[in-house]
């Protein structure tokens, strides 16, 4: 059977099954490799207490009870979240089938496109069906891709899903008033309420549909056409600023407030470096950066053809420098570049088979025997292939060192807040928790966690503070943390093999650059002591809370007959 002999919508549903089986087995390779339980990384449970909290009728809230803030970065995503938690008993099962069918869906579209551009372009079913076997293996023995857009269970996969099947939209060869109105207003809308960069995205967008437009007719006309996706994109995002406001009180969400630095050129030169990272860690990454760039320079040097395909490397360089606006971020694997990965990919390979073609016209390989060219096209094929091969043993190699603290602290932290709940159950209200990893710890615990570095609290979140120092966590400010006084800092559960060390304490990057020096400061020590607090029944195992305490809750443990308390004399 000859594949693109088949019909669309048969090799659609090829593609479609092709994308799903390869993603089904990397993502359940990857979490068999990380070795790590169906819990997601700790700021995918920042979405889960969310979504638990909205689902169960509290509204969009961190602690029941307390301030309406949007710790969140995606809302449509903790819609989503929320909606598993409800109807589903396995909500973390059922998000990682949901990532699964996303990224299936964007990576099939995105071979049928390729398909369909190779075959207008005269290309043989062999080089057609060469080019997406590539593109297959390269997105989907990617571990960083696969890992960020599965098993973490965060956004990633609705955002580098939406924004793939944007890009095809508007690359695709024909465009219409009636397709732009019923496909690309949709997706710009769901854009929008994903992720807060959507609006920078979805006006490059329309800009390159105004471009394609006006260079079919003329300005005018173009200009007509894309007003319905112009007012129906600004209302979506006027309509999500007023519902922010009037429900949260500010603009934007609390995420921004607390990561994204006043600075701009501090921003700038973060994300220079957040790229330049980037592109020295991964073979793959770096090659692909360096045809997109080139693809961009050759397009700028030549009238805009009519082939749609133009624009890709354009698009794709729009992922790749956006980071640079925020600063990019703290997570190990690059998170943001791999929500553009499939798109720098397919781009990459554009412009590769336009070399080669270019290459074969000039060396006139058309008119050379088929052997001639049958061989060489072995020889860059095994060559692409011995490369990938051995650049991605180099990936697995140094992946899990990148990302297994992501899935350490929520596996921790989760077995934290349980075990500081069990702790302080016999007390009359579960004390409030100062902590820095903010979710796994508060999925756990029903008590008060007060987020000392701003993410789901807005004190710490709009106290003005520069952002500069450890990235996405430097919101923490000494005078804000008077403000709120948590009963508890910094806690930490340990066993018999714990010690305590004064040098250790007062040199760890939570106080020097976490906290900035906050267990030195003299208000901080006339109201908290450290010590470790264990109940008698746990004496024998030496299960124990070590952490920062009022003075005062040290007072209320002692005096319990069923809490044994060893108070650490601290000198800064």
């Amino acid at each position: 059977m000859k594949l693109l002999a088949l019909s669309p919508s048969v090799l659609r549903k090829l593609n479609l099954l092709a994308s799903f089986s390869f993603c089904l087995v990397s993502s359940f390779f990857a979490l068999k490799k990380l070795d790590y339980p169906l819990i997601g990384i700790d700021d995918a449970n920042i979405y889960f207490v969310y979504a638990r909290n909205f689902a169960n009728g509290h509204g969009f809230v961190y602690n029941v009870g307390g301030e309406r803030v949007e710790g969140f970065t995606s809302f449509l995503w903790t819609l989503i979240s929320a909606l598993a938690f409800k109807l589903s008993t396995y909500p973390e099962l059922t998000l990682l089938i949901i990532n699964i069918l996303l990224v299936s869906l964007g990576i099939a579209c995105a071979l049928h496109y390729l398909q369909d551009a190779l075959a207008e372009g005269g290309k043989n079913r062999r080089a057609t069906v060469f080019w997406s076997a590539l593109y297959l293996i390269l997105v989907f023995t990617s571990p960083r891709y696969i890992v960020w857009n599965t098993i973490t269970l965060m956004e990633n996969a609705l955002w580098s899903t939406l924004l793939l099947l944007t890009t095809l939209f508007s690359i695709r060869r024909e465009l219409s008033p009636r397709a732009i109105n019923l496909q690309f207003i949709p997706l710009a809308i769901l854009l929008i309420v994903t992720r807060p960069e959507s609006i920078v995205w979805v006006a490059v967008f329309i800009l390159i549909l105004f471009l394609r437009i006006s260079s079919q007719s003329n300005y005018l006309y173009a200009l007509k056409t894309l007003v319905p996706s112009i007012l129906s994109t600004t209302v979506a995002l006027g309509l999500l600023t007023v519902f922010r406001i009037y429900y949260f009180g500010y603009l934007l969400p609390n995420t921004f407030y607390a990561k994204v630095s006043p600075s701009f050129t501090y921003d700038l030169q973060q994300g220079t470096i957040y790229l330049g990272r980037y592109f020295m860690t991964d073979p793959i990454a770096a090659v692909s950066i360096v045809l997109i760039f080139f693809a961009c320079i050759r397009s700028l040097l030549r009238p805009m053809p009519a082939r749609p395909t133009f624009f890709l490397p354009f698009l794709a360089a729009t992922g790749l420098l956006i980071p640079l606006l925020t600063g990019g971020d703290h997570f190990g694997s690059f998170r943001f570049y791999q929500n553009i990965y499939p798109i720098t990919i397919l781009s990459s390979i554009f412009t590769v088979q336009s070399i080669f073609s270019e290459l074969s016209r000039n060396l006139r390989l058309v008119s050379r025997s088929p052997g001639y060219r049958t061989g060489l096209a072995s020889i860059v094929a095994l060559s692409l292939i011995v490369g990938f091969v051995l650049s991605q043993n180099h990936a697995w190699s140094r992946f899990v060192s990148e990302i297994d603290a992501e899935f350490n602290v929520a596996k921790y932290e989760r077995e934290n807040g349980f075990f500081i709940e069990d702790l302080f159950s016999s007390l009359p209200q579960l004390p409030s928790i100062g902590v820095i990893a903010s979710g796994g710890i508060k999925y756990s615990y029903n008590g008060e966690i007060i987020d000392l570095f701003g993410l789901n609290n807005t004190v710490m979140a709009h106290n003005h503070g520069e952002r500069i120092g450890y990235k996405n966590h430097a919101a923490f400010e000494v005078k804000t943390f008077f403000q709120l006084e948590p009963d508890i800092v910094w806690p930490i559960h340990v066993d018999n093999s714990w010690r305590y060390s004064e040098q250790e304490l007062r040199d760890r990057w939570e106080n020097t650059l976490g906290f900035k020096g906050l267990f030195n400061d003299p208000r901080f020590l006339e109201l908290y002591e450290y010590a470790k607090v264990s109940q008698k029944s746990n004496q024998k195992t030496g299960i124990a809370l070590v952490a920062w305490f009022k003075k005062d809750l040290v007072k209320l443990l002692i005096s319990k007959p069923n809490f044994l308390v060893e108070e650490y004399e601290y000198n800064p």
